[in-house]
């Protein structure tokens, strides 16, 4: 929470009548004096809430959905309680966040929020590629329950080519069904992974990313080559997830076969063959699409 120094200038001082003249001012702030009743001394204990309250209901006012949430606690907006005799500031679901349920069914690690955006409505169909990209996720979409496995995606393609858009498109529509997600940016999964290296909760981080119901993997390939990920983490997690039949999906800058490269240390034969495995295990669990050209922006 801020307090109030932060929303003076550093050689101001802090004046608390004109301060409570400004929350009179603002129709819901004094709107909530008034009906409670407050004497100037709860004001002042409560002023860091009331400042807060404010500055958060201005970002909340020029908001215009989740994917642009400029708050910590992203789809809830702040209201004033009064507890006990002290002004409280808490949270509730705000407008944004009360139609859509499946939010709740993706866990997202290291994604922008416009993922939980992503829509069908939206999907760009330009190219052929794309349009088999569409075809083979409604299938998904059709085909796919617990009892029915259907193989995962591979998308490559440069960077801009609409990759992750596409991904968190089938994402929401399947959590939209109830299905559980986790959906994370490779690259910093690594990067998390490597600093919890013995730690007590490593190992339940690879568990949850064998078991999770649906799991997407954004980027793969953009991470440094780290011979222990490969082997001792990504390996068992794909392994797992092919002899359990669990979706997986991909997205990548490279294509399979360059991906050997990219996960491989060195040159040497050794090298190449552990890469060979893990591209093997991902070839394995789907289907593989190149994009090459840019979604269409009307």
């Amino acid at each position: 929470m801020k307090k109030i120094n932060d929303f003076l200038p550093r050689t101001e001082s802090v004046d608390y009548d004109e301060i409570i003249d400004r929350f009179m001012a603002d129709p819901i702030v004094s709107d909530f004096i008034i009906k409670n009743d407050l004497t100037n001394d709860t004001i002042k204990e409560g002023i860091n809430d009331i400042l807060t309250f404010m500055d958060e209901k201005e970002k909340c006012n020029h908001c215009k959905g989740l994917f642009e949430c400029k708050l910590n606690t992203t789809g809830y907006w702040p209201r004033l309680a009064l507890y006990n005799g002290s002004i409280q500031l808490q949270y509730e679901k705000c407008q944004y966040n009360k139609g859509d349920e499946s939010a709740k069914n993706i866990d997202a690690f290291y994604v922008p929020k416009k993922i939980f955006q992503a829509s069908l409505d939206d999907f760009d169909m330009l190219g052929q590629v794309r349009k088999e990209i569409h075809r083979y996720m409604m299938s998904f979409i059709k085909q796919y329950n617990k009892d029915t496995y259907v193989k995962g995606m591979y998308i490559s393609g440069p960077y801009g080519t609409g990759k992750t858009y596409i991904l968190a498109t089938l994402a929401n529509e399947l959590a939209k069904k109830g299905s559980h997600i986790t959906f994370a940016y490779y690259p910093d999964l690594v990067r998390e992974l490597k600093s919890s290296i013995g730690s007590e909760n490593f190992e339940d981080k690879i568990e949850a990313l064998k078991k999770t119901e649906i799991l997407f993997l954004d980027d793969i390939g953009g991470e440094s080559p780290n011979a222990f990920i490969r082997d001792e983490v990504l390996g068992p997690i794909l392994q797992y997830r092919l002899l359990d039949q669990k979706p997986t999906f991909f997205s990548s800058n490279l294509k399979s076969k360059v991906l050997i490269d990219a996960m491989s240390k060195d040159s040497s034969t050794l090298e190449k063959t552990k890469s060979l495995r893990i591209v093997e295990r991902i070839r394995a669990l789907t289907e593989e699409f190149e994009l090459t050209e840019k979604p269409h922006i009307s």
